[in-house]
């Protein structure tokens, strides 16, 4: 025969199970924050490597203007104007629909030595081969797919307020692409990504910036609206990036002083249970 329990047995027993249970859900959602690190902006840098575009020579020029760029004060500033103070790049080099290639993988970006890091990595980036138009509704979808939990993805092991790709192009795709493009495009900016900025380079460039205008560049950070614009591949290059990425990271930066965190639900399950307990040991 089994012994009778009282009420207030009962609870006593089952309030710490209970406690324990929204300690283990908290716990799992610390975990699960924890192993993200925390940044004011994720840029992805997608630079185009046909053969038709640049050549080995201006592809190195454009990646002494990223590693030049990024160590530059003006960037450096804009990176630290968030509440973190830091952001998480990753470069990536597409050419047509089989080739989107990692050249730097995402990293963090808070101070100087990082970002001499960054140019180290920059400077050394190898061009891959690719024949053919370049796809850039596949190197968008590759892109979009890299910023992780923020686009539905798996952890790139970052999170941000802000998700943004700016695109280096050397050439006009080819026009039977352009519906893909756009589909590539706003299937990024839906799925989470705020804003996709391009710079055109070459001898067709004012031509090409028309083209990412109409149908690749879209969304917005911070205030900071989605430009295509022209440059030359001479000593203004590291200038010029360097100001399309301060701004659009200023942007980002405003983007995460801007949001609000919203409290757990297995932190407000806690409380309540904490509560709970309380009151009953005042009652007994």
């Amino acid at each position: 025969m089994k012994n009778a329990t009282s009420p207030r047995r009962g609870l006593f027993f089952r309030t710490p199970i209970a406690c324990m249970m929204s300690l283990g859900i908290c716990a799992a959602g610390w975990l699960e924050r924890a192993e993200a690190e925390s940044v004011d902006t994720e840029l992805v840098l997608l630079v185009d490597i046909t053969p038709r575009g640049l050549s080995d020579s201006e592809f190195d020029l454009v990646m002494e203007g990223y590693a030049t760029a990024f160590t530059s004060a003006q960037v450096l500033d804009s990176i630290q104007s968030g509440v973190y103070g830091r952001i998480a790049v990753s470069l990536m080099l597409f050419g047509n629909a089989s080739i989107q290639q990692t050249g730097i993988p995402w990293m963090m970006i808070g101070n100087a030595t990082e970002a001499q890091q960054f140019a180290s990595l920059a400077r050394g980036v190898s061009r891959p081969f690719s024949i053919g138009s370049p796809s850039v509704s596949a190197a968008l979808d590759a892109a979009a797919r890299s910023f992780g939990s923020e686009t539905g993805g798996a952890s790139n092991g970052f999170e941000s307020s802000a998700q943004i790709v700016e695109l280096v192009a050397a050439t006009v795709p080819n026009r039977p692409a352009t519906a893909g493009i756009v589909a590539a495009r706003d299937g990024a900016l839906t799925s989470g990504v705020d804003l996709i900025n391009s710079l055109a380079f070459g001898n067709r460039a004012g031509a090409i910036e028309a083209y990412y205008a109409a149908n690749v560049i879209g969304g917005e950070a911070g205030g900071v609206v989605a430009t295509s614009a022209t440059g030359t591949l001479n000593g203004s290059l590291s200038g010029l990036l360097a100001g399309q990425i301060s701004e659009s990271v200023g942007g980002g930066a405003a983007s995460s002083i801007s949001a609000v965190p919203e409290p757990s639900s297995a932190l407000g399950l806690l409380s309540a249970l904490g509560l709970l307990l309380i009151r009953r040991k005042r009652q007994g």
